[in-house]
């Protein structure tokens, strides 16, 4: 086969069928993804714009499909779950990972509308094409629930119309053969395109890097029992949800959705009946692998997952159990373990027995004490940044809902310990990231779950074990959060990633010397455990 290159013909792609198309595959380098990407991207928009015939068309998009899923799946792990707003590297494989989507999507439209502009009207051929569309739709959207960015209306627009355009063509039911990651399978319109509107619906703004893999993996096996019904389903236990064939939203409840010939009601029945019963085997014992989960996920992780989607698709979801009261004050934020000790304890960390520096000692001489300014000098920058960010509601439990100013900087992460403090109180409270969402590049939303009690800055160390990085022997930070009996929330200790496991002991320093035994895990966020402990 003679390759063309693009020097030598930029207005066609380097192939001229889909037998001289695989032939170029075999000689692409994918172990360099990004310039394999680059590639792959030039020629699909060169092929929209070849006058390829239809059915070689068609087989070039099947036999590009492969590699194109491997570099994306690739270059996905540079920005999947990263802290926000995304940094310029980051940002720009983003853009190029979207890029390469729309452009299969696009290649996909042009050849159907290669096929109607012939005549030919071959049912299985024409309802592949639209399989590879819509999968390349929901792709890009998985991509920007990735970095917990709002999927645009003109995305869920044309997502809608492509699998509007199948019913129409009594296309949407007929079953095709693709290509997953791992083997072939068998699909169709229907079912893809009720994937994007379950991964929507899982509500993914909440979710961690790691659920978001197990969520993409395990959503085609409920895509394929999930139905669309024109008319309303008889009323059950699951909320009515709807979608909007010719609208630029994703799916709603339906009874704020204006019925129409293009509504949809959401059939999730079947999918209530399998959570529940995925649930009740891992219970029983079962593992993951055992159930098609996966052989690497972890029974703990299945279990909360399997939960959180019950609720999200066969609950309400995302309907709130208590009243938030709006309130429009401005709160002073800080992130991470080092800053939240920092401002909860008013000075910068020493680590007892340890020696007073110069400075201090001149301010001791001074003043009798270490002042503000020579606490702030010695501490980082890391530990002193703190933002305003406007809080909407909040909840009588310490849930909140809060914006960050546009003129802050630093970095979010999901599941990242934040410490609060609202208008003109002293006290920082701990609490934790639960969901963010951006609506643009700019703006960001984030929910906030408050721990109970106020939290006490503490020095500790390991005892009985090496904690991460080998630093047996030596003070780190950590902060404790008194048991309170009136809400039943036990005594907890706030300690860097990586320390817990049942029985540890850990030396705690703060106005004396304490021995704690640490019993059990709350929270595993993106930088800190939260531990239930026994002092001594």
């Amino acid at each position: 086969m003679a390759i063309r290159t693009i020097e030598q013909s930029a207005e066609s792609p380097q192939f001229a069928n889909a037998a001289d198309c695989r032939e170029w595959l075999a000689a692409l380098p994918l172990t360099n993804v990004t310039l394999a990407q680059q590639t792959l991207t030039k020629q699909l928009h060169l092929l929209r714009q070849s006058c390829m015939i239809p059915d070689e068309q068609l087989g070039v998009l099947a036999a590009l499909w492969e590699p194109v899923l491997f570099v994306q799946t690739a270059l996905a792990q540079k920005y999947a779950g990263k802290p926000l707003p995304l940094d310029t590297d980051e940002s720009a494989v983003w853009s190029s990972v979207q890029k390469l989507w729309l452009e299969y999507a696009d290649a996909c439209i042009g050849c159907r509308d290669a096929y109607a502009r012939n005549n030919i009207n071959v049912e299985q051929s024409n309802a592949l094409i639209l399989v590879h569309a819509i999968r390349c739709m929901a792709a890009a959207m998985l991509e920007h629930y990735r970095i917990y960015l709002e999927v645009t209306p003109a995305l869920w627009e044309k997502l809608n119309q492509l699998y509007a355009s199948a019913e129409r063509a009594g296309f949407a039911r007929i079953s095709v053969k693709v290509e997953t990651r791992e083997e072939v399978a068998t699909t169709d319109c229907l079912a893809a395109y009720c994937a994007a509107l379950l991964a929507h619906l899982a509500h993914p703004f909440s979710l961690s890097a790691r659920q978001m893999n197990l969520l993409s993996a395990w959503i085609p096996q409920w895509a394929a029992v999930t139905n669309l019904a024109a008319e309303p389903l008889p009323p059950s236990g699951i909320p009515a949800l709807g979608i909007d064939l010719a609208g630029d939203r994703g799916p709603g409840f339906a009874e704020s959705l204006q019925p129409s010939s293009a509504l949809r009601h959401l059939d999730l029945d079947a999918i209530g009946r399998n959570l529940r019963q995925l649930m009740g085997l891992l219970k029983q014992g079962q593992t993951p692998a055992q159930l098609g989960l996966g052989k690497e996920a972890r029974q703990q992780d299945c279990e909360s997952l399997l939960m959180l989607l019950y609720i999200q698709w066969c609950r309400a979801g995302t309907a709130r159990g208590e009243q938030r009261m709006a309130t429009a004050e401005h709160a002073q934020v800080c992130l991470g373990l080092h800053a939240a000790h920092f401002h909860i304890s008013g000075r910068a960390f020493r680590p007892p027995g340890a020696g007073l520096s110069r400075q201090e000692e001149d301010d001791m001489r001074l003043f009798g004490h270490i002042s503000e300014r020579t606490e702030r000098q010695l501490s980082s920058a890391q530990s002193q940044a703190v933002e305003s960010w406007k809080m909407m509601n909040q909840s009588d439990s310490g849930f909140m809902c809060m914006v960050r100013d546009t003129d802050t900087k630093l970095r979010i992460g999901h599941q990242q310990l934040v410490a609060v403090r609202r208008g003109a109180s002293k006290l920082f409270h701990l609490g934790l990231i639960q969901w963010m969402r951006a609506e643009d590049q700019e703006s960001l939303f984030a929910g906030v779950r408050l721990f109970p009690g106020v939290a006490r800055a503490v020095a500790v160390r390991p005892t009985n074990f090496n904690a991460p990085g080998d630093i047996r022997g030596q003070f780190e930070r950590g902060l404790l959060l008194p048991e309170l009996p009136t809400s039943t929330a036990p005594m907890t200790l706030v300690l860097p990633s990586g320390w817990y496991q049942p029985g540890r002991i850990v030396e705690l320093h703060s106005e004396q010397k304490v021995i704690a035994k640490l019993t059990g895990l709350l929270e595993k966020g993106s930088d800190f455990e939260r531990c239930t402990v026994s002092l001594s």
